[in-house]
């Protein structure tokens, strides 16, 4: 965890569901400065396969995604996009080429 990031999510949902190949949903967590999708990996899984996943939303915002400081993600980890949900959206879509998760954000009160 990053100095000075909010240790506690405002929303979280836990679950489980295959996203791909290799990669597993266990729970998305928002922030106000990010999300946050809690993942399992059952097998490496580095830079190249994270190369073309993308998280939209309805009003356009522009993503970017921080990978592990190690390139690879194997077994518990996080997939951190940041900026926050932003309060005008209300939608969202985290997908590759042949899968997709969409889901409806959650705003803070």
């Amino acid at each position: 965890m990053t100095a000075g990031r909010p240790s506690e999510p405002f929303w979280v949902v836990e679950g489980a569901g295959k996203m791909r190949n290799g990669l597993y949903l266990r729970a998305l967590a928002m922030y106000d400065d990010r999300i946050v999708f809690e993942v399992f990996a059952s097998r490496p899984l580095g830079d190249d396969d994270f190369a073309d996943l993308v998280l939209t939303d309805d009003v356009g915002t522009t993503y970017e995604l921080a990978l592990p400081e190690s390139g690879v993600l194997d077994g518990k980890g996080e997939l951190e996009f940041r900026p926050a949900f932003p309060d005008e959206a209300s939608t969202f879509h985290l997908s590759q080429p042949g899968w997709g998760l969409h889901g409806w954000g959650i705003k803070r009160d």
